[in-house]
């Protein structure tokens, strides 16, 4: 993905925003990093990412910028509450590891990541849920100012501070230390993000129609398609828009083949070929199914732009 970007349309600053362990792979950053004016800056976690990223930055005369990524989930009644992502939970712990790779050859150490997706994507409909991310909100921001002073105290002065996600971005720019901050499925307003108070302001712009082909009972209709799910269970899954007031199949949901849907007779009248309109869960995985998103606005198509899937790319 990163050749791709740097290849086809000379992004010269690419920050891979997840380690990796495979020599491909990094082979291809290394021949990003070959291309004039791109800058190439892979998240580390861990000693051996490092070893690998320097030994092929070594082998193919280039230079690599890194970032440490910080475990930023919280613990709450004894469980888990984020994701499992670093292992670093120390401000100690990321010092010595900026030491490491200040001590690489081929290596320059750039600053640090931090993704919270406790705040990122849970909603605000529970009062439960509301406590959790205020109390994580907290414990987010003062863990990052200890790292990075931490990092300063020791001569690493970071140039990349970047945190976020799409559910709590406006929190975590105000944070001082912040320079960067990641936004994914929010820029087309996927619906995981309806229930996050904060985000009241965004608007739906990504949608997909199936077509009726099907009419098994009076009170459902049978789509084709539809099985463009979300990592992340049933909250990620599509769900209808229009016409309103349409409910899913608990038994069959969004399929392979087919896709359900039962109405009340009384509020609407479909019929084979009419369409149903939905939304996404979230942006990324379902956008491998398509091969352009349309631009609709006021009546007509106006412009059209290709998916990976478009250009013939799968990056997994």
């Amino acid at each position: 993905e990163a050749l791709f970007y740097a290849e086809n349309y000379r992004i010269e600053d690419i920050l891979l925003g997840y380690p990796t362990m495979s020599k491909v792979d990094v082979e291809e950053l290394c021949q990003a990093a070959k291309i004039e004016g791109v800058k190439i800056t892979v998240v580390v976690d861990d000693t051996r990412q490092i070893d690998l990223l320097n030994d092929l930055a070594v082998k193919n005369h280039i230079e690599f910028g890194t970032l440490i990524e910080i475990d930023v989930a919280d613990k709450l009644l004894g469980r888990n509450v984020g994701v499992y992502r670093s292992p670093i939970r120390d401000p100690e712990v990321v010092v010595n590891l900026a030491r490491i790779i200040s001590d690489k050859s081929n290596l320059n150490f750039r600053g640090i990541m931090g993704y919270e997706a406790q705040n990122a994507s849970i909603g605000d409909e529970k009062m439960l849920f509301r406590f959790a991310k205020k109390r994580s909100r907290k414990r987010v921001n003062i863990w990052r100012q200890n790292v990075v002073e931490a990092l300063i105290n020791a001569g690493f002065q970071p140039e990349i501070v970047n945190g976020g996600g799409s559910g709590c971005f406006q929190e975590t720019a105000a944070e001082p230390f912040i320079t960067e901050i990641g936004i994914g499925s929010l820029l087309f307003k996927s619906h995981i993000f309806d229930s996050i108070n904060s985000l009241d302001k965004f608007l739906p712009s990504l949608f997909f129609a199936l077509q009726i082909v099907r009419k098994p009972r009076d009170n459902i209709v049978t789509a084709f398609s539809g099985g463009y799910v979300s990592s992340g269970g049933v909250r990620a899954l599509p769900i209808p828009v229009i016409p309103n007031n349409l409910m899913i199949s608990k038994d069959e949901g969004f399929g392979e083949v087919q896709t359900p849907f039962i109405f009340d007779p009384n509020d609407h009248e479909l019929n084979l070929g009419d369409l149903i309109f939905c939304r996404f869960g979230k942006a990324g995985e379902p956008l491998e199914h398509f091969n352009e998103v349309l631009i609709y606005s006021n009546g007509e198509i106006m412009n059209n732009y290709k998916t990976y899937r478009g250009y013939g790319k799968t990056f997994s």
